[in-house]
């Protein structure tokens, strides 16, 4: 089974077998997500909001240290923690 990532930002759709986080899924594509601590899940710099998809994935707990409230319900999700499940659309 695909999924498929459209980055908004850099106008990229690629299609993948789910199971990696979102930050290794842009690497092996050539997609720049900006990594401070290298995906470690230290700095929360690897921030990008879904706007498409997202309805099968919980938030890490990595992800309710480094983000808000409200980052978290505008759909805010860390990169390196993130795996997605399904077609999402991110603004990256």
């Amino acid at each position: 089974m695909y999924i498929k990532i459209t980055f908004s930002k850099s106008n990229k759709t690629i299609e993948t077998i789910p199971g990696s986080t979102l930050l290794q899924m842009a690497r092996d594509n050539n997609i720049f997500i900006p990594s401070p601590c290298g995906g470690n899940a230290i700095c929360g710099g690897c921030r990008v909001r879904v706007t498409k998809g997202n309805d099968l994935m919980d938030v890490s707990a990595e992800e309710y240290n480094k983000l808000s409230d409200e980052q978290i319900e505008d759909n805010w999700r860390l990169a390196c923690s993130y795996i997605p499940r399904e077609d999402i659309v991110v603004e990256a």
